[in-house]
């Protein structure tokens, strides 16, 4: 093999990653599902395919609250629509009562139940509207299915069919857990401000966001779409998403799309629109016909960081060999050290001739008698000659 061959096959597999990284980026899934939104949807089959889940200001499911109540002990701040989740003293020195509390369209069935139904995997395409209080939060809990490529467009309006801004998320069971927490958190009333903290450590790097075990983060870190009115986003599992802890142990883990309406710890999230959203959610699924196994990604990393390394003894190699062959100089000026070489002239090769020798003729014998050739009774050869 030659060296720019080598040197060839070296800078593929090197740009290899690369060229990954550029299909598989932002830009071109986000076409990619623009594309994919339109299809022939079929009516949800709530608490078999999907499962519609909310958040509300005026409810943490927290039974120490219920049991405030009913002791007369709440101060009646919680859930004062603060889309913050700061204290207000007017609102402390005024307790509410619960003809204050806004209530939203949720009803209760959606924030109130426990049960979590096992949903079949996504394979048909559903479409459906939400609709989503001021500073609450609606979602759909939903199984996807690694056989399937999923494609998930939203558009958020107002009751008057307006734009508005608002905040989607993907989460996996385990993250959205760690979101109600952050909700519930923001909207209740304590002297333990944790939600100040949890905002502040909100944002920091992404190298250190896994050891944040204050916050909570979307699938993947990357499936999150705030400031938004209109989004479209694709997804392709590797298998089966599993959830293991040392304490636990294996957990399946389902997946929650998120519209969020309620300023939450995130510094450039949107704020509460202070009206009704109406969230249109349409689900595409998609075969997949070839599905690459997960260990694919560990390889190509492996022969990338196996081909970085090589790059170094190669040059090396070249480098050392490059003296040892030796090339005889060539003078394209003559010098006066050097004798003039004078061309020899032109001879041509003439192939020696064949000599032809020529015999002599033979004397010729005249015949001057007449011979016989007897042989005795001794064996002895015996010529006897007459003359004519």
């Amino acid at each position: 093999m030659s060296s720019h061959i080598r040197v060839s096959s070296i800078t593929l597999t090197l740009l290899l990653p690369m060229l990954l990284v550029l299909l598989s980026s932002p830009i071109s899934m986000q076409v990619q599902a623009a594309d994919s939104c339109a299809g022939d949807t079929s009516p949800i089959r709530w608490n078999e395919t999907a499962q519609r889940t909310a958040l509300v200001p005026h409810y943490n499911g927290n039974w120490w609250n219920s049991w405030l109540e009913e002791d007369g002990r709440d101060d009646g701040r919680r859930g004062n629509g603060n889309n913050n989740g700061d204290n207000n003293d007017d609102m402390a020195e005024e307790p509410q009562t619960p003809s204050d509390v806004v209530v939203g369209p949720e009803e209760p069935w959606m924030y109130e139940s426990w049960m979590l139904p096992r949903l079949e995997p996504l394979e048909e395409n559903h479409y459906t509207t939400m609709l989503i209080g001021n500073d609450s939060v609606g979602a759909l809990r939903v199984n996807l299915s690694a056989d399937y490529r999923t494609t998930v467009c939203v558009r958020l309006q107002d009751t008057n069919l307006n734009a508005v801004e608002g905040d989607v998320y993907l989460f996996t069971t385990e993250e959205y857990e760690s979101y109600t927490q952050s909700y519930n958190t923001a909207h209740e009333t304590s002297d333990f401000r944790f939600d100040e903290i949890e905002e502040s450590l909100s944002n920091i790097p992404p190298e250190w966001r896994s050891l944040n075990f204050l916050g909570w983060k979307s699938y993947r870190d990357s499936h999150e779409y705030e400031r938004t009115s209109e989004v479209n986003f694709a997804l392709n599992l590797d298998g089966p998403e599993i959830y293991s802890s040392l304490f636990s142990g294996t957990d399946w883990q389902d997946f929650y799309i998120v519209i969020d309406t309620w300023d939450n710890v995130h510094d450039n999230d949107a704020v509460a629109p202070n009206s009704i959203i109406a969230a249109d959610v349409t689900i595409i699924t998609t075969e997949r016909s070839f599905i690459l196994p997960p260990f694919t990604v560990s390889l190509v990393f492996l022969v990338t960081f196996l081909g970085t390394l090589a790059i170094p003894f190669i040059l090396n190699a070249k480098y050392m060999k490059a003296g040892l062959i030796a090339e005889m100089p060539q003078n394209i000026v003559p010098s006066l050290d050097t004798p003039a070489e004078y061309p020899q002239p032109y001879t041509p090769v003439v192939p020696p001739q064949k000599e032809v020798v020529s015999l002599p003729e033979p004397a010729r014998i005249e015949p001057s008698g007449y011979q016989s050739v007897s042989e005795g009774l001794d064996g002895q050869v015996r010529v006897e000659s007459e003359l004519p």
